[in-house]
């Protein structure tokens, strides 16, 4: 009796002790789950980490690209030596508008964000080479290169579209500890260990650009009325045009203006007078004035004035802005259409613009050459004064490329007029700015 007595409770033991190692297994199980579910969730916020760093590459490359001269940290410089980040990174035909890298795919701008903030690098010779973490922290990165866009698989047959070039972009969550770029921000490779990383692209497009060329060396809204015994000469003499002097909405008098077209064709039919297609009716609150503008730069006047690139010049009252303040806008901003608030008045020597750095400048107001020997090259819209509908011309300088005014040409101005397509091509492919084009981004080689 007693020896049964002392041998109960062995089946019990037996029991809680399969409970147990039951239990044991099951905490086990649950275990992995929730390690599995801890490097799931890290992976995870490394990967969306990489992806913003990437996605903020592209927008900072876009922004870049219509900012203007720069040093080689990436901020705003007023050394005329330092290129424009656009310059520095970009080539573009001027005959065409083809798009290709300026630089090496190794010469890339690259930037790292750190403790005191993003550190950035935009080199013109040599690879980015960012700060090493100092830290166990995150110190997320990304790096910019452009490419071709025929440089991927193209359609046999078609020619490559001009001003557009792809953007790529490889983002990661940690920048190399040896500070150079070629683990994690390395486009060809698998990036560094334990650490998120994405590729991204875009296709960029040149927008806000004078797509709609004039024709003429003088295009006016309404009519050309030009007085005075001194003439208002206006010359198309270029074998690339078709030799249009004035191009008007209006009645043309040619009595006080010397015409010079092309060699062997009267001056009298190089004048295209009342052409409806100038005076197109208002739309609602689309006024005349500003479908004119559309058909020059394929936008309304107030999209064109608040886009990035475009650089904003106060005027100050009647007296307008002065020729340096241009000059300065012009030199600091290479390849940005410039938008003066009032009219521009040409008080000093020296040239606004150049045969090979034309500029596009929206003068709201009249044109006056107070001046003698000053030539602005490019494309010059002279806007509706606010309570005048016509651009009375005064003083003595040159144009080369074109004018545009939305209404009427008066005065007794006595400048040049000179048409130049080369100049207007190279105007409509170089001037404006670049917004990434709908439905090109991708996430894939």
């Amino acid at each position: 009796m007693n020896q049964r007595q002392s041998q109960q409770g062995a089946a019990t033991l037996v029991v809680v002790m399969v409970l147990f190692f039951i239990i044991s297994l099951v905490a086990a199980y649950t275990s992995r789950n929730l390690i599995f579910e801890q490097r799931t969730s890290a992976n995870q916020y490394r990967s969306t980490q990489a992806l913003e760093a990437a996605e903020a590459g592209l927008e900072w490359a876009v922004s870049m690209l219509n900012f203007g001269r720069i040093n080689s940290t990436c901020v705003k410089s007023t050394n005329t030596s330092d290129t424009s980040f656009r310059q520095r990174y970009l080539s573009i035909d001027p005959a065409n508008g083809n798009i290709t890298p300026a630089l090496a795919l190794t010469v890339t701008p690259a930037c790292v964000r750190t403790p005191a903030g993003w550190d950035c690098k935009c080199p013109d010779g040599a690879p980015p080479t960012l700060t090493a973490p100092s830290d166990p922290g995150v110190w997320p990165a990304f790096r910019v290169r452009f490419r071709t866009v025929d440089s991927l698989p193209a359609t046999p047959g078609v020619p490559r579209q001009p001003g557009v070039i792809r953007v790529e972009v490889v983002g990661c969550t940690r920048a190399d500890p040896a500070g150079a770029v070629d683990q994690c921000l390395a486009f060809d490779g698998r990036g560094a260990l334990n650490e998120g990383r994405v590729v991204i692209s875009s296709l960029v497009a040149l927008t806000g650009n004078p797509v709609g060329t004039p024709v003429a060396a003088l295009t006016a809204g309404g009519p050309v009325n030009v007085a005075g015994t001194a003439l208002l000469r206006v010359f198309n003499t270029s074998p690339a045009g078709l030799g249009f002097t004035v191009h008007a909405g209006g009645a043309i008098n040619t009595s006080g203006m010397d015409l010079r077209t092309t060699p062997g064709s009267p001056a009298s039919s190089s004048v295209i007078p009342v052409d409806s297609a100038l005076g197109l009716p208002a739309i609602g609150t689309f006024t005349t004035a500003d479908r004119m503008f559309a058909t020059i730069f394929n936008m309304r006047l107030e999209t064109f004035r608040t886009q990035q690139a475009a650089v904003e010049v106060a005027c100050p009252g009647l007296a307008g802005c002065s020729a340096a303040a241009v000059r300065t806008a012009i030199s600091l901003n290479p390849q940005r259409p410039i938008w003066l608030t009032g009219p521009l008045n040409v008080d000093s020597a020296g040239d606004i613009g150049s045969a090979t750095e034309p500029v596009v400048i929206i003068v709201n107001g009249d044109l006056k050459f107070s001046t003698s020997g000053v030539t602005i090259h490019g494309l010059v819209y002279n806007r509706l004064a606010p309570l005048a509908t016509t651009w009375v011309t005064d003083g003595s300088g040159q144009v080369s490329g074109a004018v545009v005014a939305e209404g009427g040409v008066s005065g007794a101005g006595t400048a040049n007029l000179v048409y130049d397509a080369d100049i207007l091509a190279r105007v409509r492919h170089n001037v404006g700015t670049f917004v990434r084009a709908p439905g090109s981004w991708r996430d894939f080689q």
